[in-house]
C-alpha cells in the first residue's frame, strides 16, 4: 500500500512520523523533498505565498512520488480546506481552532459520510471523474486527516470541549503563538509549558494524536507529552544550516 493511503492509520496507531514544513511555492522544491526518507511535507499556506495554481501542482509533485501532503491552510474553515483536499491533500492542518465549535466546523469539512464535505467527483483526487463514487467516498471518509491547531489561550481553556469532537484526528502544539498569547518570553515559560502539559494530557486521554513543531533538543520531551508527529524544520532552515556549514567547513 501507499504511503498516502496508510498515513491515517499510522499515526492513529501512534507510530512516530517525521516530516517538514515546506515554505517556496515550487513544485521542484517538492519534488526533490519527496524523494527522501520523510513521513510527510506540509505546504505553509497560512505564512508562505502559495496560492490555488502553486499549492495545486506542489500537490501533486508530491502525489507523484507518492509523499503524503498536508497543507496548513490559510483560510481556518471548512471551505478553506475544500481545494487542498480536492487536489489530493492527505490531510489538513487548521491553524486558531479556538473552540469546539471550530473544531466541529473543520471535523464536518473533513468527511462526506455524517460531515459537510462538498462533493466534486471531477478533481483530482476523485480521479477526474473515472472513479465509483462509493469507491472513491470511502477512501476519501478512511484517509484524509484533520489536524487542529492549538494556539490560543482559549483553546487552552476550552480543551476539554474540543476533543469531544469526533472526527479530529491529531491536535497540532502551536506553542509559539501561545507564547505571545500568554505575554511571555518564550516558549518555555512556565505558563505557556504548563498549558502545553495540560493540553497533552487532556488530549491523550481522549486518544487523540499529538503533533508539533520540534528541534532534536526538544524531541524527547515532546515525545514524553506524548506527540507522534513531528514537523523538524522548513526547507528554507535546511538551506541556511547546509550553507552555513557548507561555508564553515570549506573555510
Amino acid at each position: 500500500m501507499s504511503k498516502k493511503s496508510t498515513f491515517r492509520s499510522r499515526l492513529l496507531a501512534g507510530e512516530e512520523l517525521v516530516g517538514v514544513f515546506v515554505k517556496t511555492p515550487s513544485y521542484v522544491m517538492v519534488e526533490v523533498m519527496a524523494n527522501s526518507d520523510l513521513d510527510f511535507l506540509m505546504l505553509d499556506q497560512e505564512h508562505s505565498p502559495f496560492d490555488l495554481a502553486t499549492m495545486d501542482s506542489c500537490i501533486l509533485a508530491g502525489r507523484a512520488a507518492d509523499m503524503p501532503m498536508f497543507v496548513r491552510i490559510q483560510n481556518n474553515t471548512a471551505t478553506g480546506m475544500l481545494y487542498p483536499l480536492d487536489c489530493g491533500a492527505t490531510g489538513v492542518v487548521v491553524p486558531h481552532v479556538a473552540t469546539p465549535e471550530k473544531a466541529a466546523e473543520i471535523a464536518a469539512g473533513g468527511r462526506y459520510r455524517g460531515g459537510r464535505r462538498g462533493f466534486a467527483g471531477t478533481q483530482r483526487a476523485g480521479g477526474y471523474g473515472t472513479r465509483p463514487m462509493k469507491d472513491y467516498l470511502d477512501e476519501a471518509d478512511n484517509e484524509t486527516t484533520v489536524i487542529a491547531q492549538i494556539e490560543d489561550v482559549e483553546a487552552v481553556e476550552k480543551i476539554e470541549e474540543i476533543v469531544k469532537v469526533k472526527n479530529i484526528d491529531c491536535l497540532f502544539l502551536g506553542r509559539m503563538d501561545l507564547t505571545v498569547g500568554y505575554g511571555a518570553a518564550s516558549p518555555n515559560d512556565p505558563v505557556v509549558v504548563d498549558a502545553v502539559k495540560h493540553v497533552c494530557a487532556v488530549a491523550r486521554a481522549a486518544g487523540i494524536r499529538l503533533a508539533a513543531y520540534s528541534s532534536v533538543e526538544e524531541r524527547d520531551m515532546l515525545r514524553e507529552l506524548g506527540v507522534t508527529m513531528f514537523t523538524v524544520g522548513s526547507e528554507h532552515k535546511l538551506v541556511q544550516t547546509g550553507l552555513k556549514n557548507l561555508v564553515k567547513n570549506f573555510r
